[in-house]
């Protein structure tokens, strides 16, 4: 079998089209609708069904792709080897959600610029839904940012779960936010409506039936904490982006839950990709920045293999 037919399979299925596919791949749509037509009678299946103006996977075709990005991953695996030594050199795209941006990734990116001085870092602060789309079109090399679903295409280092914590000013320290079927007249300060756990905190309002008097949209975590530190209404965020405030005494945690409500932090990549040299310095800098206990644990048993 030819590789490059599976190549254009999952091009097409990341891409959505075969138009789309052809430019990703720099050839014709004839050349896209060929491989693939060859795929399907070396396997003897169809892989697509044409449901009104889309090339939808068929059933046999789902199936399949679990198999096309394991062969991908195999053939990442031996350029990887090869360049295993290489030093990283590039540009590498990095995606990462506004929180962990300000708060985790500043000793991240200092250590990963001592590390790979010759990388042209590419930064980008994005949604975490927007990150994990950039990362299946092939438009970030990595993401770092709270899962958001279970997805086969990625591959997901989990870098801990964040507990998030709703607090006010201590003059709002009585507000319950646990009783049910109130109205509360407050505002909610936070960013985005996609934001996850703006979308967390909403939805367990809704189970309770509290109302708050309106929501305030702001784009900057600093910019929530200073309005919600005046007074101005409550905000729910990442314990970690807080914890500085709460230990000063200038915001005050309210009861929310009796278990507290987390998201996990990872540091993604599309399953099927290279692991560049660059890549794999900046996982080696998010683990040893991160999570310094499994990047120990990691270079004893490296070591260990080596004697």
């Amino acid at each position: 079998m030819d590789l490059r037919r599976f190549i254009t399979l999952k091009t097409v299925v990341e891409e959505g089209s075969f138009v789309r596919a052809s430019r990703k791949l720099c050839c014709t749509q004839s050349t896209v609708t060929f491989h693939i037509q060859q795929l399907e009678q070396e396997l003897s299946m169809q892989l697509f069904e044409k449901i009104g103006r889309r090339m939808l996977l068929t059933e046999a075709g789902k199936n399949l792709m679990p198999h096309v990005y394991e062969l991908t991953r195999v053939m990442a695996g031996i350029r990887q080897a090869a360049q295993q030594d290489t030093e990283p050199t590039g540009e590498l795209r990095v995606a990462t959600g506004e929180t962990l941006l300000a708060y985790k990734m500043p000793q991240v990116l200092q250590r990963f610029k001592m590390k790979a001085p010759k990388v042209r870092l590419s930064l980008q602060s994005l949604n975490c839904y927007v990150i994990r789309d950039a990362l299946l079109a092939d438009e970030a090399d990595l993401g770092v940012f709270y899962r958001v679903g279970n997805d086969d295409a990625l591959h997901m280092t989990n870098f801990g779960e964040q507990e998030l914590v709703l607090v006010a000013s201590p003059l709002l320290k009585e507000m319950d936010f646990t009783r049910p079927n109130q109205h509360l007249p407050v505002s909610f300060i936070i960013n985005e409506p996609q934001c996850i756990f703006r979308q967390l905190f909403e939805s367990t309002l809704r189970q309770r039936s509290i109302t708050l008097e309106n929501t305030i949209e702001l784009w900057s975590i600093e910019s929530i904490k200073r309005c919600v530190a005046s007074n101005l209404g409550v905000t729910f965020l990442p314990r970690f982006t807080v914890e500085k405030e709460l230990q000063s005494g200038e915001l005050q945690q309210l009861h929310f839950s009796d278990i507290p409500l987390t998201i996990t932090a990872l540091c993604a990549h599309h399953a099927g990709k290279f692991v560049s040299p660059a890549m794999r310095v900046f996982m080696e800098c998010m683990q040893e920045c991160l999570m310094p206990e499994i990047a120990s644990e990691a270079k004893a048993q490296n070591l260990a293999e080596i004697l």
